[in-house]
């Protein structure tokens, strides 16, 4: 009996030794806080994620006199519509055990009018190298739209537009829309054009 009652006390502390130590493998830890804008399909606003590894209790302040509190396990993401244009700090603060404070700036500068971003596909053609090109946007604005292969076109549109463009070779293309005050606001993206 008294020989058993001992090999019990070894493994419970053995056992206790080992949740420890799986506790501080499991403390969590953020690193920094990265920032995209939400298209309209994903609800607009701001994705904010909050990078790190564990799980972690934390309180985000968003900088623009909004906060919230979350439990998640890192990389966390949220998302978060500002009043207006400005600057504003963003702060992460964990509850322990899960260490380390982010903070990061944000400007925000709303596009009531300019590019949101662009998309592209092959054109109908099957002999012709064609992409099609949308930028999507909104108003009225002076859009230049480079096609990557040394070619350009510049025109006066109401977003969204579409252009179609014929590539002389195929090959890997970086396809960019920009255009210039009162518009905001660009969109590239790199294209694949194949026979």
């Amino acid at each position: 009996m008294t020989f058993s009652s001992r090999v019990l006390s070894c493994t419970i502390a053995a056992s206790l030794l080992l949740g420890a130590q799986a506790s501080l493998q499991e403390q969590g830890r953020i690193t920094r806080i990265e920032f995209r804008a939400a298209s309209q399909e994903e609800g607009g606003g701001m994705l904010i994620s909050l990078v790190g590894t564990g799980q972690c209790s934390y309180a985000i302040d968003f900088g623009d006199g909004k906060s919230e509190s979350r439990t998640a396990k890192l990389p966390d993401r949220v998302q978060h519509t500002y009043p207006g244009d400005g600057e504003y700090d963003v702060v992460a603060t964990p509850q322990a055990p899960c260490e380390g404070t982010a903070r990061a700036r944000i400007t925000i500068r709303s596009i009531d009018r300019g590019i949101w971003g662009i998309t592209a596909e092959a054109g109908p053609s099957t002999e012709a190298l064609e992409l099609i090109v949308t930028i999507r946007g909104q108003g009225q604005c002076a859009v230049t739209l480079d096609l990557g292969d040394g070619n350009s076109q510049k025109f006066d549109a109401t977003l969204p537009t579409t252009r179609t463009h014929k590539y002389a070779n195929p090959g890997a293309y970086t396809v960019k829309a920009t255009t210039v005050d009162p518009c905001r606001g660009q969109g590239e993206m790199k294209v694949e054009i194949k026979r």
